[in-house]
């Protein structure tokens, strides 16, 4: 899969999809099982591995590939 815009979210991203303030989205990034990439400072969050997280969350099984 091509690397795009879409294939990751940022913080700031993420807290809007979840309605959620950008302090809490940090306290989920810290979570051991949340899916993120540190690149230096800055994290990043891979989109399908974002919404596969929310489904297990929620009680689901894990999304497939």
């Amino acid at each position: 899969m091509p690397l795009t815009n879409e294939t990751i979210l940022t913080v700031a991203e993420a807290a809007a999809q979840l309605r959620i303030s950008k302090p809490a989205m940090y306290d989920l990034v810290h979570r051991a099982d949340f899916p993120k990439i540190f690149v230096g400072r800055k994290i990043l969050i891979p989109r399908i591995e974002f919404f596969d997280w929310i489904h297990r969350e929620a009680g689901g099984a894990h999304a497939a590939s």
